[in-house]
């Protein structure tokens, strides 16, 4: 008798069948599990896909080089690479990023790119100027999100020890 609780309870885990105090009805119940008739089987919903890093050390970037978030504190869905700086979007949706840096030592040109293509773009003017990107895109899987300097003559810094950071997440 425990080994038929255990598959009841085993069922109604996995499929979400609820147990009645009956015992026809729980019969029927496991009846329908075991044969996989007249079961109303849920989408599971996606786990969250969201992160958070900063950058911790200060930074000389040249024309079109990734800024490189490389203290992650959060990684829902392991999208974001803190070695390579990229976002690797691991399912389809709309995502939101917000990026905040501070310029040191003159002026910092920084863009959002989706697959190496301009999304949006930050700008901080002078030393210890904050600057700041702030976008919703679009992405299918695999599709790749980067924060890289402008394409220009000079070198731009940015500010580490926590004072430049991104943050990422899937809306739908």
């Amino acid at each position: 008798m425990s080994r038929l609780w255990m598959l009841l309870i085993l069922c109604s885990l996995t499929y979400g069948i609820t147990v009645h105090k009956s015992c026809q009805t729980v019969w029927k119940q496991l009846e329908s599990c075991i044969s996989g008739t007249d079961i109303e089987v849920k989408q599971i919903q996606s786990e969250s896909i969201a992160f958070s890093a900063t950058r911790t050390t200060d930074i000389t970037l040249s024309s079109l080089q990734t800024l490189v978030f490389d203290k992650v504190y959060l990684n829902e869905g392991g999208g974001y690479n803190a070695h390579t700086g990229l976002f690797t979007a691991p399912v389809n949706g709309i995502y939101y990023f917000a990026v905040s840096f501070l310029a040191v030592h003159g002026s910092t040109y920084l863009m959002l790119l989706k697959n190496n293509h301009e999304v949006a773009r930050g700008f901080g003017s002078n030393h210890d100027d904050t600057g700041s990107i702030v976008s919703t895109v679009q992405l299918k899987k695999r599709d790749v999100v980067r924060v890289a300097v402008m394409a220009r003559k000079g070198r731009d810094r940015a500010r580490g020890d926590g004072w430049s950071s991104i943050t990422g997440f899937k809306l739908n």
